[in-house]
């Protein structure tokens, strides 16, 4: 579940962007003049100029986004001659289309990363018993990490107000499912167990939906947003590092729970070493993508070792009760 603090910066920077009218490249005058005179020639209703691709027309591009695009490059390309350097554009650097993907490389490593989830929920389901506390918990974590994975594949794909939506709704489930499971892990075996799970599942949920409909649908508040996932993300970390820190010595197998906080925190360098993409294609977010891939291997590991030690503590209390 700490695989939530990088959905956590994602959408820090997500939402600063957001919150910015415009960036430098989008403004400048030759960019608006470019698209201006591209517009009124080829997006008219007689205009014929623009014949858009079988990709472009699946992935929503229109006429003028196709004249945002073309305008971009030259625009770029003076930016660069002036020395000035490459400049963002509608908060976004400007990146290479593969077969009308907006972010080719980001987009593939969103599909790594649901593909890690699905492999090693396969991994989980041969060495660990289906009675075992947890199983279905895991079942659960994978479906949701595996369903903002593909939003996040398809925001990477196509910016528009559905798969921007989605993202953010996807990262929060991930970071709210998070809490969640560190509630009901400190309670697990312990008396009322069952109606501790109960509660804080249904507190959170009502949450999620609550916060969920009054950000994104009735007011797209990106600030509040921000704040809420910091804030269970701080919880969520917090929470691990200290459980980590009590059970480091007696469960050896807990040293894969905090090598994992401590390689996440360094993946967030990608997203804080922010810079042009690489060729017009790798950018720090999609590298921050790529580095998170592996991660999934080394959390999995952890919880299948962790079901396996419930397990093991569960028949202990029944031959005890």
């Amino acid at each position: 579940m700490l695989e939530a603090l990088p959905v956590i910066i994602t959408v820090i920077f997500s939402f600063v962007v957001k919150n910015v009218f415009g960036s430098t490249g989008d403004r400048s005058q030759m960019f608006y003049s470019c698209v201006k005179d591209c517009v009124e020639k080829n997006c008219s209703d007689s205009a014929q100029d623009f014949q858009l691709s079988l990709p472009l027309r699946l992935m929503q591009w229109t006429c003028s986004d196709e004249c945002k695009y073309m305008c971009m490059w030259p625009t770029v390309n003076w930016f660069v001659e002036a020395e000035i350097g490459v400049q963002q554009f509608y908060g976004k650097w400007p990146f290479i289309r593969v077969l009308g993907i907006q972010e080719p490389a980001a987009a593939l490593f969103s599909v790594l990363n649901l593909v890690g989830h699905v492999l090693m929920l396969r991994k989980f389901r041969k060495e660990v018993n289906p009675n075992a506390p947890f199983y279905v918990i895991t079942h659960i974590f994978c479906l949701i990490c595996c369903h903002a994975w593909f939003w996040s594949t398809l925001f990477h794909i196509r910016d528009v107000r559905l798969t921007e939506i989605m993202d953010y709704l996807g990262a929060f489930s991930m970071v709210s499912f998070s809490v969640y499971h560190f509630i009901i892990r400190l309670t697990t075996l312990r008396r009322y167990s069952s109606l501790y799970s109960l509660c804080s599942g249904i507190a959170i949920g009502f949450y999620f939906i609550y916060h969920s409909y009054t950000t994104f649908f009735v007011k797209m508040d990106y600030g509040y947003n921000m704040l809420i996932n910091i804030a269970f993300g701080a919880i969520n970390i917090l929470g691990w590092s200290i459980w980590c820190l009590k059970f480091y010595k007696q469960r050896p197998y807990v040293k894969q729970c905090a090598t994992f906080i401590a390689l996440v925190a360094f993946t967030t360098l990608f997203e804080v070493l922010d810079f042009p993409p690489l060729f017009w294609v790798f950018d720090a977010h999609a590298l921050w993508h790529l580095s998170t891939a592996p991660l999934a291997i080394l959390w999995y590991k952890f919880l299948i070792d962790d079901c396996r030690y419930l397990e093991g503590l569960k028949m202990d209390l029944e031959k005890l009760a």
